[in-house]
């Protein structure tokens, strides 16, 4: 039974539902032979009553056309193109694969591997990258040079950069972008102009009403137009790991002295390629496309083109072939013509021994001479095969070579496999499988061609460019290096007394004597002993043994290239302090390819380290060997390390991090590494005499002094060259020197002048902006938030909106999506890419109508006003009322003739897309 005091509580909230109730049951008692008549408006409140019951305003029934839903994008991460080719060895095919170098990861290097688009396509977007050189680079490259090899390095960073977005777009959900993202950015910056406008009383200028209104919470780029251009700035630095190829990468961005960043912000200076994409994209392509964005002209023009019923033009040519994605625009102009790099017909030809050796000694080195076999065989295959007067004996023979290159380099379990393309390896294991005939199918067909041309092109792209920066590549040419010569003589280490505390005051005390003493002492001693064929030869430091080396081997012949290590799982160690709690390490797997079975040295062990040791391995190499941008840990923390999950979510970062070091030439006899990886001490800075850092430190200076003689070499020969004219640096924090490399007329015009006229400091009186979307979600509720605070629609109307909201929410937003779907796919058909690329190039380069007249404005402002009014359904003009319809329509359309708001709501939904395309940065 419902108790009376709920009946009470929802009669006094609903008086006019029960008002009309009470009255419709007196009339019922009045006249109660019409009681069938009555008994319809009865069994309607009865309804009504029921489905309160059951439903809640914030209650919404599933899609009711689910024939309109839009497809879902499957995010197995498992079975991801690129989280596959980020994980399967290029070379053999295996997941994590411990034989090779991850720098042969074939997508950290060629994105556009299996990126395949039309012809026509390519072809409009080869014609417009041309342009942009012509206009962009060519201007003031012709000027200095006629070589093409640095316009060609531009176009494969072209070609990258277009091919990491082409990716991370097609991965993109543009539906759930726009609907959930986009709109709502849109639908809070109208809310927040008319929460300002409203508090002016709708009188002043509306530009500057909602800017005061907002303050210091305006976007930074706003701030002024030298922020605006330090801020698109900033934004592409920080996509360069992920737009930008290695090499280009860490080849560009240097620290230099402490004038050349902010210290606040530790913003690098870059240079050659880096700053040149920078410039372009941010000075020639940001910069002026978020302007165009902003100009309401274009807005206006942009709402016509919306509204136009006009259909699609159609098709009027077949599709046309699929290529590679600006595999033409990428193709080099230049050829280098340099006697030091070899090609690899010259490398591998069987009459060149003294090329072919020492490449085929770097490929065991790097576990990869099964690829150079391959090559080999099946090259003496091929030519064995188009003999036209091969015997059927011959047949046979040729019938067991090519299945003994199926079981040694294709089958699935082969030892030396060699990832082929599924085809080719079920078409030779068709014919491996057959009667010798079936091998004449070889001399026809293209398999095993495509297999040669695969191995061929790994070992020309990915192998041979490694070669040219071998030490094996440097034997070759130069012969032995000199301090190979010393091997023997670091080899021969005699004891020497432990490091005492007395020696450690002698010592102390030797810090408080002056420069010349110091020297005096340091040199007197070692000139006692000192022999004339002493001098040629640089000193052997007296060191003592390791006394717990976790490996048997000689100490300065070991080479860490030869290395492969991974880290498999977490391990759990008690805390010494507390028995009660545990801490985690990073236990690491090494195994030595080097080292051979059934020899005395070991050629597999694991080694425990904690996170803080790493991050002192980093340190240390830092201080020896200079800043590896290439090889960087994440930030350090440091709290909450000792938790399973952090230590966990940081094992695949610190398992690249030691791949790459072992990557290194410079590294390869690195003592500080070596130890990392072998050593069961604790790998720490502290000053300890069981840790004898002695031994430690000396041994860096004698194996790895000279790292950066290089360098001192070049500072030195350009000290004796004439001083030249200081090039202006790019300053930070919006100097005058950091705009010289922008033309001026780009930071100054007459719709947005110089910004909100900071400088970089934004105003000091700050309040909180009105967040009544914070809690709306979805295209409908946008639609109510707008009729009501907008449109300013009756209650009624309201009341009628948001019980359809119950019935049609779902539905309605299912079909907007899918419909943004079906225009999109509509948009992206072939003939419509070619024509909105070349409609951009025509914009972009070609553009030679006279500038817009204020009137020619107001006539396009006045045909966008006329069609919003029309797009509106009548039904809604007659609710609403053609006053209220009007004014709604008229502020909507004066919130978007605002240059600078449109350029705040610009950057706003430039931050948001970003953050959808690069995750990473969030």
């Amino acid at each position: 039974m419902i108790p009376w005091y709920l009946l009470k509580f929802y009669a006094q909230r609903h008086s006019k539902f029960t008002a009309s109730c009470i009255v419709l049951l007196i009339i019922n008692l009045l006249f109660y032979n019409l009681f069938h008549i009555f008994l319809i408006l009865w069994v309607f409140i009865i309804g009504v009553i029921f489905a309160y019951s059951l439903l809640s305003p914030i209650s919404v029934l599933p899609n009711l056309l689910p024939i309109y839903s839009k497809k879902s994008k499957h995010k197995n991460l498992g079975d991801d193109e690129l989280t596959l080719m980020k994980t399967v060895c290029t070379v053999c095919g295996l997941r994590r694969c411990p034989r090779h170098r991850p720098e042969l990861n074939i997508l950290a290097f060629q994105p556009w591997t299996n990126l395949d688009i039309h012809k026509s396509v390519d072809d409009a977007l080869h014609e417009f990258f041309n342009i942009v050189l012509k206009e962009f680079v060519y201007t003031w490259y012709r000027e200095l040079s006629e070589d093409e090899e640095f316009v060609d390095e531009l176009r494969t960073n072209f070609r990258f950069l277009a091919s990491v977005m082409f990716r991370r777009m097609k991965k993109l959900d543009v539906p759930e972008l726009v609907t959930k993202r986009l709109l709502r950015a849109s639908v809070q910056h109208i809310d927040l102009c008319v929460q300002a406008y409203k508090e002016a009383d709708y009188k002043g200028d509306i530009q500057q009403i909602v800017l005061d209104f907002m303050g210091s919470n305006v976007h930074c780029a706003m701030w002024s137009r030298k922020a605006e251009l330090e801020y698109l700035r900033r934004l592409v630095e920080s996509l360069f790991p992920y737009i930008l190829r290695p090499q280009a990468l860490n080849s560009s961005a240097c620290f230099t002295e402490a004038d050349d960043y902010d210290m606040d912000n530790f913003v690098p200076v870059l240079k050659s390629t880096c700053a040149l994409v920078r410039e372009l994209l941010a000075g020639a392509v940001l910069l002026p496309t978020l302007d165009a964005i902003a100009n309401p002209d274009l807005i206006n023009n942009l709402l016509l083109v919306f509204f136009d019923k006009t259909p699609p033009p159609q098709a009027t040519e077949p599709p046309s072939p699929m290529v590679p994605f600006l595999g033409q625009f990428s193709q080099a102009r230049a050829r280098n013509q340099s006697c030091l790099r070899l090609e690899l017909k010259d490398v591998i030809n069987p009459e060149c021994p003294e090329l072919l050796y020492p490449f085929m000694q770097f490929l065991k080195s790097e576990a990869a001479v099964n690829v150079l076999q391959f090559c080999l065989a099946c090259s003496d295959f091929n030519r064995r095969i188009l003999n036209p007067d091969a015997s059927q004996s011959e047949f046979s023979d040729l019938h067991s070579t090519v299945k003994d290159l199926y079981n040694v380099y294709c089958a699935p379990n082969a030892l030396d496999r060699i990832k082929f393309d599924d085809d080719i390896v079920e078409t030779l294991r068709e014919v491996v499988e057959g009667p010798p005939d079936q091998v004449i199918k070889l001399r026809t067909s293209a398999p095993l061609f495509k297999a040669y041309e695969h191995a061929y092109n790994l070992l020309e792209n990915n192998f041979l460019p490694m070669f040219h920066q071998s030490d094996d590549y440097y034997s070759m040419i130069c012969g032995d290096r000199p301090n190979a010569l010393l091997t023997k003589q670091m080899s021969r280490q005699t004891k020497k007394k432990d490091f005492t505390l007395a020696q450690f005051g002698n010592k102390l005390k030797d810090v408080f004597k002056s420069a010349d003493e110091r020297l005096s002492n340091n040199i007197e001693p070692a000139l006692d002993g000192m022999s004339l064929n002493s001098v040629s030869q640089p000193s052997v430091c007296v060191e003592e043994e390791l006394e717990d080396s976790s490996l048997d081997c000689d100490h300065s012949m070991h080479d860490l290239s030869s290395w492969r290590v991974t880290i498999p799982r977490i391990g759990a160690r008690p805390d010494p302090e507390n028995p009660r709690k545990q801490y985690f390490v990073f236990i690491i797997d090494i195994r030595r390819l080097d080292v051979e079975e059934g020899e005395e040295r070991k050629q597999q062990w694991t080694v425990a380290r904690r996170y803080a040791e790493f991050y002192v391995l980093e340190q240390k190499l830092t201080e020896f060997h200079g800043e590896l941008l290439e090889c960087q840990l994440p930030a350090k923390k440091s709290f909450g390390t000792n938790k399973h999950d952090f230590t966990e979510g940081k094992k695949s970062d610190f398992e690249n991090y030691l791949q790459k070091l072992l990557t290194k030439p410079h590294l390869r006899n690195s003592e500080l590494l070596y130890q990392f990886l072998t050593s069961e001490h604790e790998f720490s800075t502290s000053f300890l005499p069981g840790i004898k850092l002695g031994k430690f430190v000396k041994t860096k200076l004698v194996k790895e002094k000279g790292q950066h003689l290089d360098e001192f070499l070049v500072t030195f020969a350009t000290s004796t060259e004439a001083s030249k004219p200081k090039s202006s640096k790019l300053s930070r924090r919006g100097s005058d020197t950091s705009l010289m490399s922008t033309s001026s007329d780009k930071l100054s015009g007459t719709h947005f002048d110089n910004n909100m006229n900071f400088g970089f400091q934004p105003p000091s009186s700050k309040r909180d902006l009105p967040h009544q979307v914070k809690d709306i979600d979805g295209a409908f509720d946008y639609l109510l938030f707008l009729l009501k605070n907008v449109f300013r629609a009756p209650e009624w109307f309201m009341g009628l909106m948001f019980s359809a909201r119950i019935l049609l929410k779902e539905t309605v937003e299912n079909y907007l999506d899918y419909h943004i779907e079906y225009k999109l796919s509509q948009v992206t058909q072939e003939h419509r890419l070619v024509g909105l690329v070349n409609l951009l190039k025509e914009i972009l380069f070609f553009d030679d109508d006279p500038p817009r007249s204020d009137e020619d404005k107001r006539i396009r402002y006045a045909s966008a006003y006329k069609e919003l009014l029309d797009f509106l359904p009548d039904v809604l003009h007659t609710a609403l009322g053609n006053s209220n319809t009007r004014e709604g329509c008229e502020l909507l359309l004066q919130i978007f003739q605002q240059p600078k708001l449109n350029k705040q709501l610009s950057y706003v939904l430039l931050d948001i897309v970003v953050q959808e395309l690069f995750p990473e940065l969030k």
